[in-house]
């Protein structure tokens, strides 16, 4: 899934942890992994896809901790991206 802030289709979601009024999920984004990491072997893609499942649940520890931890760091990276992309145009 390509992220709304994507500039010229490149950011993708790889997964997303949502709370809702039936629980808790962690949702993986098959698309955005084949359309990043295709070329890489099973055992590779499988490491991408632990990771990613790892840093969803991560989210997920956090909010029944009331932490933010995570989400202030995931907020960073975008805040960095952004300006990445604003400096690109402004050459």
């Amino acid at each position: 899934m390509v992220h709304p802030e994507a500039v010229a289709n490149d950011l993708y979601i790889l997964g997303q942890y949502q709370r809702g009024p039936w629980g808790s999920t962690i949702v993986i984004y098959y698309g955005s992994f084949m359309r990043l990491y295709s070329y890489l072997s099973r055992e590779a893609l499988k490491e991408k896809l632990e990771d990613t499942l790892l840093h969803e649940f991560t989210h997920h520890l956090e909010f029944l901790a009331s932490e933010r931890g995570l989400e202030e760091k995931d907020e960073i990276q975008m805040a960095e991206y952004r300006r990445q992309k604003k400096k690109g145009f402004e050459k």
